[in-house]
């Protein structure tokens, strides 16, 4: 199967899930040793920590979505990269179990994208299909379709197994990376967690709606790591990389409602205009839910990449470094053979 274009693989580099994908990106792909040793010494000096109450924050929110009976919201997103701005709409859902369902459209040009993830809570099945935009003609171009999944009951099994044999260690690293593959929104959060260094929070009223606002800048190292990730498509996203990332999140419900990725502007020191905006209105929590959204047919023919093995090796690579940070990284897990 082709690769989807490079600019179209940017442009969702730098949307909502996306910034997931490309962090998990960045594990299953790490830099050379000796690379990562001297980007991690060059940032070191440039490193500072998060401010507690902002990481406890993001936590309890993480653990409120894993703690509902059922999530159901609209969600609508605006992306806009120099020349390039298009918007996408859809819907999230889920509930207990692990279960939850994200789908949205999105419009460039002559071409539409579709993204689709589904848990059934055990198993995480995604879909991206790039193709030519319905305009009421036949197109004789065959939609471009990557489908992947992965085993999040594994992933779970690994980190409770990671953490029962190391006890007292401070293994958040390792059990971000489990939270990033059990995918959803929680996911998003805990990458954002492990790659920005949250301010102190502060509190906002937007009309008359009360507010707690996470505020974060990209860490050195993990840009760094991000982008060695991305390998050829890293030139054309770094010029697009966020300076800073907010997140609102609902001082009441904690459910974070909206999140802003912000590029400075020219000219004044602290000026920084949005380039993907991601909200989520419409939203009802702990309502009845229709099961059969968490159900998944696969299209028949195609082949699904199973990345449930670069997720648990990921995992234990960052146990390990907490563990023993002078023994020597392993080698990544290698991808699976195509048949």
């Amino acid at each position: 199967m082709k690769k989807l274009p490079t600019l179209t693989v940017a442009l969702m580099v730098l949307g909502f899930v996306g910034w997931r994908a490309a962090g998990a990106l960045a594990w299953q792909e790490s830099p050379p040793a000796e690379q990562k040793k001297a980007t991690e010494a060059a940032a070191e000096k440039e490193l500072k920590t998060s401010d507690p109450e902002a990481v406890e924050l993001i936590t309890q929110a993480r653990n409120r979505l894993f703690e509902r009976h059922s999530v159901q919201a609209t969600m609508s997103q605006l992306v806009t990269l120099g020349s390039y701005k298009f918007r996408s709409a859809g819907n999230y859902a889920a509930a207990a179990g692990f279960r939850y369902r994200l789908e949205y459209r999105v419009q460039l040009g002559d071409l539409e994208g579709q993204f689709l993830e589904v848990c059934d809570g055990q198993v995480l099945h995604t879909r991206r299909q790039i193709g030519a935009a319905n305009s009421g003609l036949i197109s004789v171009t065959k939609p471009e379709i990557e489908l992947s999944r992965r085993d999040i009951q594994k992933i779970r099994r690994e980190a409770l197994g990671i953490k029962d044999s190391n006890p007292g260690t401070d293994l958040s690293d390792a059990l971000r990376a489990a939270e990033i593959g059990i995918g959803g929104l929680p996911a998003i959060l805990a990458m954002l967690e492990r790659t920005l260094i949250l301010d102190p929070v502060r509190p906002q009223t937007v009309e008359g709606r009360e507010f707690l606002v996470l505020q974060g800048r990209m860490r050195p190292d993990r840009q760094s790591e991000l982008l060695a990730g991305l390998g050829p498509a890293a030139g054309q996203v770094a010029g697009f990389m966020p300076d800073l990332v907010r997140v609102y999140v609902n001082r009441e419900t904690l459910f974070p409602e909206k999140f802003l990725y912000l590029k400075k502007s020219g000219g004044e020191q602290n000026a920084f205009r949005p380039i993907v905006t991601v909200e989520f209105t419409d939203i009802l929590l702990d309502q009845p839910i229709a099961e059969g959204q968490f159900v998944y047919m696969a299209p028949p023919g195609l082949e699904e990449k199973d990345e449930t093995a670069q997720y648990l090796e990921n995992m234990r690579q960052a146990a390990q470094a907490m563990t023993n940070p002078a023994a020597p990284a392993t080698e990544p897990a290698a991808p699976p053979a195509k048949p």
